[in-house]
């Protein structure tokens, strides 16, 4: 088949309903019109157990390029954590034991740490329920929550509900204080604003922050200085870039005693168990507080504590409890042990996942891999919709058109741009000239602007993926190539709650499209519907290799006997 192979990810665009909270259908978008008038098309399942996760969850970025990139419904790490609870080895594992037997032994405080939700994207609530009682096993005295509030895969203004079902958890379980509240635009950034960290970091271990006599006092205080900018916009005395602090964006407070003092700071000897078990926006602050060598804020010297993390954070962090995915045969590798060179390009928000979760994780590229990083903007997406959707765009046309060479030429001469190049594969000039073999993309604009919950900001989301998918399509076209059109999840087509009409920021559970774009077969049957995981093989058939054993998924072409 003709090259280039190209796989579009429209990150957050799923099917929704025609309602005045579908972006998508506000946005009338001509290139997806054309498409899906023109071309195979089918849907994909991105939610529950089609993507391995616990049935009925909305899926995520994560997730969905775990699956895509595997080619196998691969079992997401909220169920493996799950299951260690259910078989009572959580109670027992080496890891845990050896943070609670620390502070045993030593008298001293246990802090767990994370996002407090049931939606299941980073963290779910029963997992750190579930610390709480492994600490009340251990005898345990000093317990302390750090409670860090969602409002984007959550409701704005939700985290006094899970802070209330915390809180009686804590009760029953005579175990436990909240001692610190912060939105995780402070303690979950993983767009390298170390400013963000830094104010979390120095909340938990020095008390620098906000106070409040009880963490219910933390989100009420916060809540009232959100209607106080609100007003202000409106007055005219405050700019549209004055943040509003709904639970993203709570600045961190200290919960404090009846002495003005802070109930509790990370001190060293102190174990702390990060809760989070989804990778990426827990690198940042983990990294803060294990590595010795940390220069990405005035941190000073590594504080003692013993520092343990739900899964395996980065590569070198060592304090995990599940062990990283050990996956073969995935696309990136089967791709490149045919000798195939492939490109992965995102901006930094989705560039994590068409390089390490795309690959399973493994943050090495494949030989023949080459990775183009297009910084993300600095201000929040609302207020620049069209992201880095142009830049991306023309470095995957330059690649296209005029091949690997140009396309790393470009990079390396497009301002704040990284290139990494595999180095184990040395590119002949006449491979210079042509281009990729396979293409992997993603458009964040459409989930991370949806998260903000404006809807005008979202219709312009999807309007400039929308253009700019255009113009790849139009590309691959003119070379004779094949892409594939299709989304991780939903968000931006629900906008709104259905039954509320109140603003809604998370992803959805609804299904997403994927689209067949080549010229030469558009008569192609494929199947009527699919999930995330079968593009993986439908990658390898268009590529003509040999789909792996491992690869249990199917690939979405029809077959002349009526089979998948």
């Amino acid at each position: 088949m003709q090259r280039p192979i190209v796989l579009i990810v429209r990150d957050g665009w799923g099917i929704g309903r025609d309602y005045p909270g579908n972006a998508v259908m506000l946005a009338h978008p001509p290139v997806l019109t054309h498409l899906l008038a023109t071309y195979p098309h089918t849907v994909l399942g991105t939610a529950g157990l089609a993507v391995g996760l616990r049935a009925g969850y909305q899926g995520s970025s994560e997730v969905g390029h775990l699956n895509m990139g595997a080619g196998r419904i691969v079992e997401q790490e909220i169920v493996r954590v799950d299951k260690l609870i259910e078989s009572g080895e959580l109670f027992r594992h080496p890891a845990l034991l050896t943070a609670t037997e620390h502070c045993a032994h030593r008298g001293k405080a246990l802090h767990l740490m994370g996002l407090v939700q049931d939606q299941g994207v980073h963290a779910t609530e029963e997992h750190l329920y579930t610390l709480l009682e492994l600490a009340r096993r251990a005898g345990l005295e000093k317990v302390f929550v750090h409670f860090f509030s969602d409002g984007r895969d959550t409701p704005p203004r939700s985290a006094l509900v899970y802070l209330e079902r915390l809180e009686r958890k804590i009760a029953a379980l005579g175990i436990g204080q909240v001692a610190s509240v912060m939105g995780r635009y402070y303690a979950m950034d993983r767009a390298l604003n170390w400013d963000r960290i830094q104010r979390a970091y120095d909340a938990l271990v020095h008390g620098a922050g906000l106070r409040a006599p009880s963490a219910r006092a933390a989100i009420e205080q916060a809540y009232a200085r959100a209607d106080q900018t609100l007003d202000a916009r409106a007055a005219g005395r405050a700019g549209e870039d004055t943040l509003v602090e709904t639970d993203e964006f709570i600045q961190p407070t200290l919960v404090t005693g009846t002495d003005g003092a802070p109930l509790a700071t990370i001190r060293p000897g102190d174990a702390v168990i990060h809760f989070n078990f989804r990778q990426d926006r827990a690198i940042q602050l983990t990294r803060a507080f294990v590595e010795e060598a940390f220069t990405d804020f005035a941190r000073g010297p590594r504080l003692d504590v013993c520092y343990r993390g739900l899964t395996r954070y980065y590569d070198e962090f060592s304090g995990a409890v599940l062990p990283p995915m050990n996956m073969e045969q995935l696309v990136g590798e089967v791709v490149s042990a045919a000798g195939l060179w492939q490109l992965r390009i995102a901006e930094y928000q989705k560039y994590r996942h068409v390089t390490s979760f795309f690959n399973g994780k493994r943050i090495q590229a494949y030989p023949g891999e080459d990775r183009i990083l297009v910084p993300s903007v600095t201000v929040t997406e609302d207020r620049q919709p069209e992201m880095s959707a142009y830049p991306v765009t023309d470095l995957v046309v330059t690649a296209i058109r005029d091949g690997i060479a140009a396309a790393r030429a470009r990079a390396e001469t497009t301002a704040a741009c990284t290139l990494d190049v595999e180095p184990s594969r040395t590119l002949a000039p006449e491979r210079g000239a042509d281009t990729y073999d396979l293409i992997v993309l993603n458009y964040a604009n459409c989930d991370m602007v949806g998260h903000t919950g404006v809807l005008p900001a979202a219709v312009r989301a999807v309007e400039v993926t929308d253009e700019c998918v255009g113009r790849v399509v139009e590309a691959t076209r003119a070379r004779g190539g094949t892409v594939i059109v299709t989304s991780d999840h939903g968000n931006v087509e629900q906008m709104l709650d259905p039954d509320t009409g109140a603003v809604q920021t998370a992803h959805t559970i609804n299904d997403v499209e994927c689209i067949y774009v080549n010229d030469a077969e558009r008569d192609r049957a494929l199947r009527p519907h699919g999930v995330l995981a079968d593009i993986g093989p439908t990658l390898l058939e268009c590529l003509g290799l040999p789909i792996p054993p491992p690869m249990t998924a199917t690939s979405l072409f029809a077959r002349k006997d009526g089979n998948g």
